[in-house]
This record gives C-alpha cells, structure tokens and sequence, in this order.
C-alpha cells in the first residue's frame, strides 16, 4: 500500500506537467524556452553526401555540385550522371535549371546540361533575384541605371524598365503577374515598387525602416521591415501591420505566407543586456508562437512546416507551432537549402554537405 501512495505524488505532477505544456502551446502567450532541453535531441549526423564547391538542389533525388568552373549533376549517392565544364559564369541553379552568363549573353541550361535559350541584348552586370516556376526575375544595369526584368522560361522578355534606385532584392508572383522590388534611394531609404503585367509601376512606396525582404505571394506581398511584419494586397491596401517591440536582426516568408522573424529586445530601458526572440506570424497576421533564444543567428528559413534557424553552433528546426524539434551541430554554415524531402543542404566555406533532416516527412 506504501508503494502505491508514493506513486500518487509523481503521477499528479507528470499530469500537470503535461497540462501545463499543452495550455502553453494552445496559448502561445510565451517563448518556448525550455523545450530546448525537454523535448529534443542535439545531433551531430553524418552527411549522406559531401563534396568540394557548391552543392544546390536538382529536384527529386538528385543535385548539382559546381567547383572551380566545372558543374556536375550527381545521385544522392555521389554517382555523376554528367559533368560540364562551363564557359561563363554560373549565376544560379536550381531544380528549374541552370543559368549562366558570359559577357553580355545569359544562357539557360536545363536539368540536362543542355542549352534552351540564350539572351544576347542583356546587361554584362546581370543579378538573378527570384526563379519561380516559369518566370526569373532579373536586375541589370544600363547606361548606369538599374533595370528590372522578367523572363519567361522560353526567354521571352516580359518586360524591362528603369527603375530610380539600387534594387537590392526582388520577388516574382507564381504566375508571373506582378514582379516585386526592395530598393534603395538616393536618399538611402527604402522602396517598394510594384510592376504589373505590361511593365506598369502599381506601387512605388518609401519606408523610414529598412526593408529586408519583400515576397510576392498568390495573396499579396509581404514585407519585413526594421521593427514590423507588413502585408499588403497588389493595389498597396494595407490588409495587416503587426509591429515588433525590438529590432528586426533576420527574416524570412515563406511560400505560405507565414513569416518567421529574429528580434533583438532589450531586457530593461537601464539594462545592456538583450534577449532574442523567434516569432511567427500567420498569413493573416496573427501571432502563431514565438521562441527564445541564446544568442542572436545567421540564417532563417522558412520551408513547409518547418522553420530552420542556423547559429554559429549549427541548426535548429522548429515545427510551425514553435515547437523544437531537433537541433544539428554543425559550425561554419553560410548557406542552407531545404529540398521537399526535408534534406538539408548546408555550404561551407569551400566545401557543401547533405544531412538527413531529424523530423522526417511532411
């Protein structure tokens, strides 16, 4: 009988620990801190494949390593299906192919190394900003002004125009409708411009903050600004703001719209120490679960149901509902790739490597 009563005590207090889990995760009122150590595992996985150079997603099972001018695509098992030597500069790859560029003339290559289209009346100073299924949206310079155009996949110029500024960063709509640039004045302010179908400027707003990213989304566009999440349909109605009591350090929408953004807040108005919090917001603006975190990071992606955050230290997956789910340590990542398989591709300094994400599917 003793040993019955003494269980009674450890049994209540698992149950209200799981009640009290649960009414934090329903509620989201708080940073899900202590999951870090309650509900995972930290992992340093062997890579299933590792290869000098750059490694990029081909689609499907299969990946393209570029290095020191030749381009290969391989299996997930290292095997070369072919390999290429280059003449020009490689400019992007991805599972809709290849474009690289020599002088003023930009090639598309597909998934086959073979040649679909060339572009002979471009700039020499050519940026790829966004690849979205049959659409690549472009920045080049001309007589020393900026450019934005859109490409179709066949190489038909969509349109092509000036535009008053440094485009630093650009989104296409899925369907090639409006095309979505974050730019910089001469007053070192950031704009938001908006071309329509025939090459018509809808939007041409300034901000006081800086813009970090702007995303062209099926419903309309998505901004993360110095200290707020903004989101706005293609006339420039406002539909949602939601301001953030810190300062924005990174960010990312994904193709959901749901954005995922790192504040730094300040502990008191007389402290000097800061605190780091992960927030998500839905495509609707309302707060989904935020997340504390230890240090500051250097990358956030936002990919299906999961978030993947990269520190110095590696990489941290969260679910959608702020969940930790696994942590890889792994230092020295610059960059990370998320295939639709949930493998994640991670570039080094001068190496790439593909690790097996811990959540398995979707």
């Amino acid at each position: 009988m003793r040993g019955k009563s003494a269980l009674r005590p450890s049994i209540l207090c698992g149950i209200l620990l799981l009640l009290v889990l649960a009414v934090t995760f329903v509620l989201n009122d708080n940073p899900i801190g202590f999951s870090k150590n309650a509900l995972f595992q930290t992992k340093t996985p062997d890579p299933i494949l590792q290869v000098q150079g750059k490694l990029a997603w081909a689609g499907g099972d299969f990946y393209y390593n570029y290095h020191k001018g030749n381009l290969k695509k391989i299996s997930q098992r290292g095997k070369v299906l072919w390999d290429l030597k280059l003449n020009g500069k490689l400019l992007w790859m991805g599972p809709e192919g290849i474009i690289v560029q020599k002088d003023n003339l930009l090639s598309f290559l597909d998934d086959g190394g073979h040649e679909m289209f060339q572009k002979s009346d471009l700039s020499d100073v050519i940026r790829i900003l966004c690849v979205r299924d049959k659409y690549l949206l472009l920045s080049g310079q001309f007589h020393g002004k900026d450019h934005g155009i859109l490409l179709a996949d066949s190489g038909n110029t969509m349109w092509q125009l000036p535009l008053e500024g440094s485009i630093i960063s650009g989104s296409v709509h899925p369907k090639g409708l409006y095309g979505v640039f974050n730019i910089i004045d001469e007053n070192v302010k950031s704009k938001l411009v908006v071309i329509g179908t025939t090459g018509q400027i809808l939007i041409d707003n300034t901000y006081s903050e800086p813009l970090y990213q702007v995303e062209a989304t099926p419903e309309g566009i998505g901004l993360i600004a110095g200290d707020r999440a903004i989101f706005m349909d293609y006339k420039g109605q406002l539909l949602w703001e939601h301001k953030f009591n810190g300062e924005v350090l990174r960010g990312d929408i994904g193709s959901d719209g749901f954005t995922t953004v790192v504040v730094k807040e300040k502990m008191g108005n007389l402290s000097q120490d800061v605190h780091y919090e992960l927030i998500m917001l839905s495509r609707s603006g309302k707060k989904v679960c935020s997340y504390s975190l230890d240090t500051d990071v250097n990358l956030v992606d936002k990919y299906g149901d999961f978030i993947y955050i990269v520190d110095n230290y590696g990489i941290m997956i969260l679910s959608r509902e702020g969940l930790l789910v696994s942590s890889i340590r792994q230092k020295g990542i610059k960059e990370l790739e998320v295939t639709d398989k949930n493998y994640i591709i991670a570039v080094f300094e001068d190496k790439s490597a593909l690790f097996e994400s811990a959540q398995g599917g979707y």
